[in-house]
């Protein structure tokens, strides 16, 4: 991160640079060998999971709707030198296909779109035996989604309760950080809002099987089932009808 110059390329929305260093840290320590990411807008993120999986031997997959033909195509070309599976689509059908293709021993979920309880929802559904991480994007203070997160994974699952005690090298990315974006960025720096939660047995099973109000129809179980039936379409009608109905 310090030596890429990825700091001074952030762009507005993108999720900060010592969000995405203290996901690959946990990734790193977790033996994860292939992460499969939704949302990559301008690749930002996306450009940083893939330069760190061209040097240790990883797989990165990428879902993105791509609805501004323009930008997809700008970000498209800034990802080309990279290994990484970019697939077009909606993360509500593209991410369960991914999550069971099989490949990859021990991953790592990552969503920075959709947001809040369908994000979740999303991720809980592909939780399985081989998941051995998974974060969202925007888990602002206050927010159930925050809570939630806290909760399976304690409030070390964002990165100012898990570095008590951060070394020269996070204090510097820290700073550069606060020096490049602290005057612009529309969110605060203060506080990380991407939760990072290491899976174990325990909050495994605890997310797989999370039954809440918020998901509508899309409870994590039921688009589970759909998955396993080759439905990754009805999946994404399931979200599309429980977002209607909470609308009312």
């Amino acid at each position: 991160m310090l030596n890429g110059g990825y700091v001074e390329r952030w762009v507005e929305g993108a999720i900060f640079p010592c969000e995405m260093a203290f996901f690959i840290a946990v990734c790193s320590l977790a033996g994860v060998d292939r992460v499969i990411e939704s949302g990559r807008q301008d690749g930002y993120s996306t450009e940083i999971l893939g330069d760190w999986a061209s040097q240790n031997g990883r797989q990165i997959a990428s879902v993105d709707l791509e609805h501004d033909a323009a930008r997809a195509a700008a970000c498209r070309q800034r990802l080309a030198h990279l290994p990484i599976q970019l697939v077009r689509g909606s993360a509500y059908e593209e991410f369960g296909r991914l999550a069971r293709d099989g490949v990859g021993r021990r991953l790592a979920l990552i969503a920075d779109g959709p947001k809040g309880w369908p994000a979740i929802s999303m991720i809980a559904a592909a939780t399985d035996d081989r998941v051995q991480v998974v974060a969202l994007h925007n888990l602002n203070p206050g927010t159930g989604g925050r809570e939630l997160f806290e909760r399976l994974g304690g409030k070390q699952s964002f990165y100012e309760a898990a570095l008590k005690d951060p070394g020269p090298r996070w204090r510097e990315l820290k700073a550069r950080e606060i020096a490049f974006a602290g005057g612009t960025a529309a969110r605060s720096l203060e506080t990380s809002s991407l939760g990072v939660l290491r899976i174990d047995d325990t909050n495994r099973s605890l997310l797989r099987n999370a039954w809440r109000s918020e998901f509508g129809l899309h409870q994590p179980v039921m688009v589970r089932a759909l998955w396993q039936l080759g439905a990754y379409a009805a999946a994404t009608k399931l979200y599309g009808l429980s977002y209607r109905l909470l609308r009312r």
